[in-house]
């Protein structure tokens, strides 16, 4: 049929694998972080009780970059009890600057 990929008339089992693979990925992920991609939407609200007007390129990438910044402090508030999250203290530093180097329109 269209669409599927077949290989000496059978279809390959890539799909399905890569499906799987991310399914494994996805559980060992949640158990270090747990459904902090849940709690999000609730923190940037607190963080802006006003409402947020993005306008324009250059607040949409500073946004982007504040986003991520907190997504990595929900995974270190995650390990909070089991001593942070080292990765994310790294990645929150570097997006620190990067938003630093937006903020001053470089």
């Amino acid at each position: 049929s269209v669409g599927t990929v077949v290989s000496g008339g059978h279809m390959s089992d890539f799909v399905p694998d890569q499906f799987n693979e991310k399914a494994a990925l996805y559980k060992q992920r949640n158990a270090l972080y747990g459904d902090t991609y849940k709690l999000q939407g609730e923190l940037m609200n607190l963080l802006f009780q006003g409402g947020l007007d993005l306008d324009g390129v250059a607040d949409h990438n500073r946004y982007a970059i504040f986003q991520t910044m907190i997504s990595k402090m929900c995974r270190y508030a995650a390990n909070f009890k089991v001593g942070g999250h080292e990765d994310s203290l790294d990645d929150i530093s570097v997006y620190a600057m990067m938003l630093k180097e937006l903020d001053n329109g470089l």
